[in-house]
């Protein structure tokens, strides 16, 4: 039986994790009509698992890691992909004598995305220790523990050098991290003058950041996100010494992104799959906390948000 198609009126009806779980335990299940994007193609499990018995990182082991994998495609715990990657740093021009720093690595994916597609040197920085050294082993798969690296960081003690680098560049991971004002700090320190920042993220579409639906999702995720809002985001890195040039809402696209890989996804799982085997509430987790982010994108309280800014001459301030 396969898993229950994830339509966009599912998700808006609250009757997610009901149906999720009769899936599971195999009840017969009605399809509904909706607008959902239909994916170019279902994932394909054994192409995305190539090579998965060779890897050693202790993360691996998680069944949560494995289904968000899976979903999103490998080295990748989120929407994007290498494609989204290319889109976004395009108007960036940066070339193979630049060192880029990607904030919230993950996997790793941005990581080696970035040094592929522009060849500087990249260094990847991840909160979470495990994933950190997943991406790091992924990276020296690839041949590219130098040239794209990964390690987890801590906000107190994290050093970048000094006017060391060329870009900044952090992909939806900000809304997760608290101190974001030494977070901005360091980015700011961390840039050459003409330096460049570009970052998407989750925030509140109020100044107060606040919200019924936003409250709601906060009490769903794993770990409590430390929301901020647009002009908020916007006032710090300007304080800082950033002129901020762009403020996209790109909370469209992702949200098309997300819906489609969910699709693809819930078109290719099989239950009684030798492969699927205790993957069920790991499967109903991963796509319950991205039906949550839907549910609060579609509330009008949080968007996804695309900055640019650039660093001008501190002399200049």
């Amino acid at each position: 039986m396969r898993l229950p198609h994830l339509s966009a009126n599912l998700i808006k009806q609250g009757q997610l994790t009901k149906r999720l779980q009769a899936w599971w335990a195999g009840y017969h299940y009605e399809a509904e009509d909706d607008a959902l994007p239909e994916p170019e193609e279902a994932p394909d499990e054994v192409e995305r698992a190539s090579g998965f018995n060779s890897r050693q990182s202790a993360a691996w082991s998680d069944p949560r890691l494995q289904v968000s994998e899976k979903i999103w495609g490998t080295g990748y715990s989120g929407p994007g992909g290498d494609d989204e990657v290319e889109a976004l740093i395009r108007p960036l021009a940066l070339d193979s004598s630049m060192a880029i720093v990607n904030f919230g690595a993950g996997l790793g994916g941005t990581t080696r995305a970035l040094h592929n597609q522009t060849g500087a040197w990249v260094s990847g920085y991840e909160p979470s220790p495990l994933l950190a050294e997943a991406g790091a082993e992924l990276s020296q798969s690839a041949g590219l523990h130098k040239k794209a690296t990964i390690e987890a960081f801590d906000v107190e003690t994290l050093n970048l050098h000094d006017d060391g680098f060329n870009a900044v560049f952090s992909k939806e991971a900000l809304f997760a991290m608290g101190q974001k004002q030494g977070i901005f700090e360091k980015f700011y320190n961390c840039l050459r003058v003409d330096g460049q920042l570009l970052i998407t993220d989750y925030l509140a579409t109020k100044p107060d950041g606040s919200g019924d639906a936003i409250e709601q999702w906060a009490a769903q995720e794993s770990a409590r996100p430390k929301l901020w809002s647009l002009e908020q985001t916007c006032a710090v890195i300007s304080d800082l010494g950033f002129k901020v040039r762009i403020t996209e809402d790109v909370t469209p696209s992702v949200r098309k992104q997300i819906l489609i890989a969910l699709a693809a996804f819930s078109g290719s799982i099989d239950p009684n799959s030798p492969s699927q085997s205790g993957r069920g509430p790991a499967i109903i987790a991963e796509i319950e906390m991205w039906a949550n982010r839907i549910k609060v994108l579609d509330s009008g309280e949080v968007a996804v948000f695309r900055i640019y800014g650039r660093k001008f001459d501190p002399k200049l301030k």
